[in-house]
């Protein structure tokens, strides 16, 4: 932000004024400190870095997420930051089955009464916790869930889901197929971003849960294109 109160030679507040009105517009994403261009290409963080990124948003998104579970119910979850926060938010339920390529997750929820645990297998992910490959989507494959909640590291209105991990494409994938309702947890720092893989067309997914922070024109968008959004 300094950079541009000093090129532009106007007040920190008319610049932040400008760049609030442009986000609103879609045309840029708000960050923290500033802004950044729509559709920009990213590469996969570490799950040490995302884990300390936008703490209170996930823990909204993840209780919102949480209303959405009945008990008896039978859930996939997707391995990520957000989704070990509605590991958290699950903790006391009964009756419930949990099926998650996390490691962490499966540590998390494997102590809980009321819960059933199933891991997936597959090739752990270093630095990620998650598992993935062949015997992964083996497991999926013959599985029916009734809610599958998914993360990604890029929405984009053009490409949707998209990862720069080309071994996760099919297992994400696999997981959108085991669904009867697909859930994406994702905060709004992860709108307008795109990576190299596409995973799903936005119309694949029955719900997304986000932040506040999304682009008011971003979020006209997704619900046009028959997608229901959770804002929180």
């Amino acid at each position: 932000m300094r950079d541009l109160v000093d090129q532009f030679g106007v007040s920190e507040m008319t610049i932040r004024r400008d760049l609030e009105q442009l986000g609103g517009e879609g045309r840029l994403l708000r960050t923290y400190g500033g802004a950044r261009a729509p559709g920009q290409t990213i590469r996969e963080q570490p799950y040490a870095a995302k884990a300390v990124e936008r703490i209170a948003e996930k823990g909204r998104i993840a209780r919102r997420a949480a209303e959405l579970v009945s008990d008896g119910d039978v859930i996939l979850l997707d391995a990520g930051s957000t989704t070990a926060a509605l590991a958290r938010s699950l903790r006391g339920r009964k009756n419930l089955t949990v099926v998650t390529v996390d490691l962490k997750i499966g540590l998390e929820l494997c102590d809980e009464p009321g819960i059933r645990v199933l891991v997936t297998g597959g090739t752990a992910q270093p630095g990620g916790y998650n598992l993935y490959g062949p015997i992964a989507e083996m497991m999926l494959r013959g599985l029916t869930v009734d809610l599958a909640f998914i993360g990604t590291s890029a929405i984009d209105l053009e490409q949707g889901l998209t990862t720069p991990n080309l071994d996760k494409v099919r297992l994400k994938q696999a997981m959108l197929r085991a669904a009867r309702r697909s859930v994406v947890l994702a905060d709004a720092g992860k709108f307008g971003l795109r990576a190299n893989f596409q995973i799903a067309p936005l119309k694949a997914i029955s719900l997304i849960i986000t932040d506040t922070g999304v682009p008011s024109q971003m979020a006209r968008v997704i619900r046009k294109e028959g997608v229901d959004l959770a804002l929180v």
